[in-house]
């Protein structure tokens, strides 16, 4: 999904550049200059998207854990974005930066309702227990994966 976003994001930019132009009928300033800031934003977001490292998003009834390799971070999650398939959301650890992680269906389609009624659940938006089974190992997201 991110790699689709960011692909679709910078050929409309790469469009409204290129029609600017044609209308102006050369490249001034103004044009050379958005030609610079969408070919630096998409560069930004290719690095983005390449750096950004797989891993696995668990909540065990009591905490989110986001482990990636051999290391896990605890903390709280913030969905910003649920489009039913797929799920943008904040990962805030208990210490560090928060990251921000796409999720999509696809990744693991037996696990993605009980992925989205964790989400979506006081419990786990405030870091209490859940009433419920905890939903281990619910998805797992990484660059070009979402």
């Amino acid at each position: 999904m991110q790699g689709w976003l960011t692909l679709v994001l910078s050929g409309l930019g790469a469009a409204v550049c290129a029609l600017w132009i044609r209308d102006a009928g050369r490249i001034g300033w103004l044009q050379g200059l958005a030609l610079l800031l969408w070919l630096l934003t998409s560069l930004l977001a290719l690095r983005g998207l390449l750096a950004a490292p797989g891993g696995s998003l668990r909540w065990d009834g009591q905490q989110w854990t986001w482990q990636v390799d051999s290391s896990s971070l605890g903390g709280a999650v913030r969905p910003a974005l649920d489009f039913q398939l797929w799920v943008l959301l904040e990962f805030r650890p208990h210490t560090g930066a928060s990251r921000w992680l796409w999720l999509a269906r696809a990744t693991e389609p037996t696990r993605w309702d009980a992925l989205r009624r964790a989400l979506w659940s006081r419990a786990s938006r405030a870091g209490a227990g859940h009433s419920g089974e905890g939903a281990d190992g619910l998805t797992h997201v990484g660059p070009g994966r979402a």
